[in-house]
């Protein structure tokens, strides 16, 4: 199957680069799957289509403030380094708790054991210890925990597609409201329009919550430079699902109601941790799968996500989800009805 099946125009336009004012007030295409007919809702209407005793499940992962700037001189000119962190790296040593995979805006002027200083902060430290394809090794050489640094100097990493700088409402409305985990760069955007108020509906009308967690990287959103998409390489992401939250989802799977994840990211988690039969099992560690067209899923009967980049992995769950065509078919509805796409944007629920 090739990439270029996948490929819409997505005008700058469409994009949104701030939140809405208000949460939970964005608009909602309502997708379904067995007769493609479409519905244009609120974000808030999500309540009118879960039922008592369906389970809705929501990745709890917050999102650090962990883009920073360091520096770092050559030819007797400082050049300024975009340099974010993704999460801890072992290499070949266990032990060795200093060493971070980040990627680097500037690499091509480091090599190894060069060291880069804070832009604020010059006491902050970083040696290169290896350049790579995914990124770079780096080592904390200051005596000073990774959480002080990010909270020191960092920035909340809104994607670079905004083109624009983060601002102190972007660390609370790039997180969920119900964000307790700390670990991700990228948030679970498909709940970011999630309000309490609209919680508290769900759970007055016997909707059960089960909560997972799967820290988000960079590569969630990396482009597929493949052309056919099987060659393609899906990242690794950590993941926990905690038998209280197994135990609620197979409550509900056993009585015949409804799975609803609230995005892509609970998708892959939910489908990474179940068995033959379709129940979840309580687990901890890693999960790099992959979900294109072919997909057969197991758990997820109903999605609810937000537009994603042409040339993500992301279109392809979806693609998989709803099938290549309908989606195409929502996309372009979308973009017809001015529908505004990516992480602050607006969302659809596929039934």
């Amino acid at each position: 199957m090739q990439m270029s099946q996948f490929i819409y125009n997505l005008p700058k336009e469409n994009i949104a680069l701030f939140p809405p004012k208000e949460r939970g007030t964005t608009r909602l295409l309502v997708l379904d799957r067995k007769t493609g007919n479409m519905e244009h809702k609120r974000y808030y209407n999500v309540v009118d289509y879960i039922k008592e005793g369906d389970v809705i499940v929501l990745n709890e992962t917050k999102v650090e403030k962990r883009r920073t700037y360091f520096t770092t001189v050559r030819n007797g000119k400082e050049k300024i380094l975009e340099v974010l962190f993704l999460n801890k790296e072992n290499i070949d040593n266990p032990t060795e708790e200093n060493l971070w995979l980040v990627l680097i805006r500037g690499s091509k002027y480091l090599k190894e054991k060069d060291i880069i200083y804070a832009q604020e902060d010059k006491n902050i430290k970083l040696e290169i210890i290896k350049k790579q394809q995914n990124g770079v090794i780096v080592k904390i050489i200051s005596n000073i925990e990774p959480e002080e640094i990010f909270n020191k100097i960092g920035h909340t990493p809104i994607p670079p597609y905004m083109q624009r700088k983060d601002n102190k409402e972007d660390y609370t409305r790039y997180n969920t409201v119900f964000a307790d985990k700390t670990g991700s760069v990228a948030a679970p955007t498909a709940s970011l329009n999630l309000t309490e108020e609209i919680l508290q509906k769900l759970k007055d009308k016997g909707v059960k919550v089960a909560k997972i967690e799967l820290k988000v990287g960079w590569g969630t959103f990396a482009p597929i430079r493949e052309e056919n998409i099987e060659d393609h390489k899906i990242h690794t992401e950590e993941i926990n699902v905690t038998k209280e939250s197994a135990d609620i989802i197979n409550d509900a799977i056993q009585n015949g109601k409804d799975v609803w994840a609230f995005g892509t990211t609970v998708a892959r988690t939910l489908e990474s941790c179940c068995n033959e039969k379709g129940l979840i099992k309580p687990y901890k560690g890693t999960t790099q799968l992959y979900i294109y067209p072919g997909y057969e899923w197991k758990v997820v009967k109903h999605l609810i996500t937000n537009f994603h980049m042409p040339d993500s992995s992301l279109i392809l769950l979806v693609s998989s989800f709803a099938g290549t065509e309908l989606i195409k078919k929502a996309y372009q509805e979308a973009l017809d009805e001015d529908y505004k796409f990516l992480s602050y944007g607006d969302s659809m629920l596929i039934l």
